[in-house]
């Protein structure tokens, strides 16, 4: 019983996660009417995405494996495992970054948050924090995907 309460504690934003996705899916089953989604709703223009870039990043801030031409720079003086993440070429549409920690090195896992903005002159860019498994800021190895909205 210890375990299944340290478990739940340790993903408690996973578990979370994925009440609110299955509540939210058998809302729209039970609300949504028969054929009150047309194909125009469903258009990939409106509602699709892409992967435009990813990354695998050291510890140390070094690319280890990009695509979409990324370049990191660890900013040491924030917190340790601070990243800016600069995407380039710049897109054309709004964009997101999602990532997680590297495990391939059997690390302690932990988790990585990502804001991302437009910059003038520099493009696409995200702030990048990992962090240890009890909270602290940590520097550790990470991946990340630039997704962005399909341009219409």
């Amino acid at each position: 019983m210890h375990g299944v309460l340290d478990h739940a504690r340790r993903n408690v934003v996973a578990w979370v996660a994925l009440f609110v996705a299955v509540g939210g899916t058998s809302y729209a089953a039970v609300a949504i009417s028969n054929h009150s989604i047309t194909p125009v709703k469903l258009n990939p223009s409106y509602i699709g995405g892409y992967a435009r870039a990813w990354v695998s990043v050291n510890a140390n801030g070094r690319v280890a494996a990009s695509a979409g031409g990324v370049r990191v720079l660890p900013d040491p003086n924030v917190a340790p495992g601070h990243y800016i993440v600069d995407w380039h070429p710049r897109p054309t549409s709004r964009c997101t970054a999602i990532g997680s920690v590297d495990l391939s090195d059997g690390l302690i896992p932990g988790y990585v948050t990502a804001e991302t903005a437009a910059s003038p002159g520099r493009g696409e860019q995200s702030a990048v924090q990992t962090f240890n498994p009890q909270g602290q800021p940590a520097a550790l190895p990470y991946d990340l995907e630039l997704l962005c909205a399909t341009p219409r």
